[in-house]
């Protein structure tokens, strides 16, 4: 007879497939013992067969099946071969077409091709599913209350910046530091781009040991651990079309005080958590310009407010980017800011220039502090709404057992739990407020105009721009400038912040 092997195990954690060489050495053993010829093996090492994911393994063997290449599969386990109802009836059905047997060396063989054979598949199967089941809510169990008791996740990945001792997270030495680093440039209007690179050139991984990209990095600002927070959603139950990918993102889900401490206070976290779920900062979406130019729809017309002040009425439209007709050579014409009301336009990259030599000796002064708002919430206040949060959850998570005690009516429940949730969510979002660290925050004196000059973070230079001052253009006479004519500064007029 011709036999095929089906090898396959779930989790392989040392990636040598030691797992599967232990079930091939039981299975060849078996064949040869029942003199059998081996004509084919199949593998799908670290592999679920309840995860719905595809197993190429599995699909290679059923193909064989089909075409009639094989007529006994050897697995291990039947188990090893289907675990969902789903796969159990494609292979009963795929061989009692075709005549092919199941003999798995642990347990006895099974002929797919008699109604007692297929009986008995289906009642192993439906026990074997069962256990599956079992063990499944099992550990869904154990998920939600290590979750309600605060404790860390200890499977997967450490989380970059934290070590795993004792069952619980502590601060990395060098670690630690840089995450506060990242949250702080995020917070202050850089842009995901500058965290990055900051991380890399800072010599950091991933912890697993790779480059960082803008998607792990985005990943980890949102992660409410950071923020001593543990977050849980109920896993979908097995057989659900509902994925794990479905569930809401981590900081909308049921948020408990961790057993660890965060490296960023929650606002600070809810703060970039606010940034970058903003859907402004989606990029090349509706103006592509918005992000590409120092000025672009931050500019202000001054015709337009010279016409709105006569007229005394608000106006003032931004600048948008537009080009110049192409040139007879083919190329794009000159980079130009248009008003969108009245369409008058300047030169885009004499402007730009000026109005960063400008900013850069603006930057340079001692003063530039005075711009950062002092009516900011306290640390004090900060402390408070943290720990009025932490209470909210608390009670959130004991009002449905109150309710199952017998404690309390349903009308109270919905009530009181109403209330919670409403201030819970007004807390967040004074704490979200809180967190946000001010762009102009330590900034000034020698050495940072340049340092504005010379980034490569257009976001965080426009912040920084808009923070100091409002850049007006005016219109300038028509047609070509002399040959060497400088930027008329008259044209350009600063309206700076602070100034009374």
């Amino acid at each position: 007879m011709r036999a095929a092997l089906y090898l396959r195990i779930s989790k392989d954690k040392t990636g040598e497939a030691e797992g599967v060489e232990r079930q091939a050495e039981d299975c060849r053993a078996l064949i040869d013992a029942k003199g059998w010829t081996l004509v084919e093996t199949f593998t799908d090492n670290d592999t679920s067969a309840t995860s719905g994911r595809r197993r190429p393994g599995f699909e290679a063997l059923m193909a064989a099946v089909d075409r009639r290449a094989v007529d006994v599969i050897v697995p291990w386990n039947a188990d090893r071969l289907y675990r969902t109802p789903a796969d159990r009836l494609r292979v009963v059905e795929a061989c009692r077409q075709n005549g092919v047997s199941l003999h798995p060396v642990r347990g006895t063989g099974i002929d797919m091709t008699t109604p007692n054979g297929r009986m008995v598949a289906g009642m192993l199967g439906e026990m074997a599913w069962a256990e599956v089941e079992n063990k499944s809510e099992r550990q869904r169990r154990a998920n939600r209350q290590a979750a309600e008791k605060g404790k860390p996740w200890l499977t997967g990945p450490r989380p970059f910046g934290y070590d795993r001792t004792s069952g619980t997270l502590v601060e990395h030495p060098t670690e630690g530091e840089l995450v506060r680093q990242a949250f702080s440039l995020i917070t202050s209007g850089a842009s995901l781009k500058s965290v990055t690179r900051m991380l890399n050139e800072a010599g950091a991984h991933t912890s697993l040991g790779n480059e960082w990209r803008h998607n792990n990095v985005r990943v980890m600002l949102l992660n409410p651990l950071y923020a001593g927070l543990r977050a849980y959603a109920e896993m979908p139950p097995l057989g659900s079309k509902e994925t794990a990918r479905s569930r809401p993102p981590a900081e909308e889900r049921q948020l408990v005080p961790g057993r660890w401490k965060g490296l960023v206070p929650e606002d600070v976290w809810r703060a970039s958590v606010a940034i970058l779920r903003d859907p402004s900062r989606a990029t090349n979406v509706g103006n592509f310009s918005a992000v590409r130019h120092l000025g672009s729809n931050l500019f202000r017309c001054g015709r337009c407010a010279d016409m709105a002040a006569a007229e005394k009425r608000s106006g003032e439209p931004v600048m948008g980017v537009n080009y110049t007709n192409p040139r007879r050579s083919g190329e794009r014409g000159h980079r130009i800011y248009k008003c969108k009301r009245c369409h008058m336009s300047r030169r885009a990259d004499p402007v730009d220039a000026f109005v960063s030599t400008v900013i850069a000796a603006r930057l340079d002064r001692d003063d530039v502090a005075d711009l950062v708002p002092t009516n900011r919430i306290s640390s004090t206040e900060v402390a408070a709404l943290t720990h009025e949060a932490e209470e909210l959850r608390g009670r959130i998570s004991v009002l449905p057992d109150m309710l199952a005690d017998g404690d309390m009516t349903r009308d109270q429940f919905t009530r009181a739990n109403r209330r919670a949730l409403d201030r819970l969510t007004e807390v967040e979002a004074a704490l979200t407020r809180a967190g946000g660290s001010h762009v102009l925050a330590g900034m000034g004196g020698p050495g940072t105009g340049e340092r504005w000059l010379t980034s490569e973070d257009l976001g965080w230079r426009r912040a920084v721009l808009a923070a100091l001052a409002e850049v007006v253009l005016h219109p300038v006479s028509t047609g070509r400038p002399k040959k060497g004519e400088g930027i008329n500064p008259d044209s350009i007029s600063f309206r700076w912040r602070g100034d009374s």
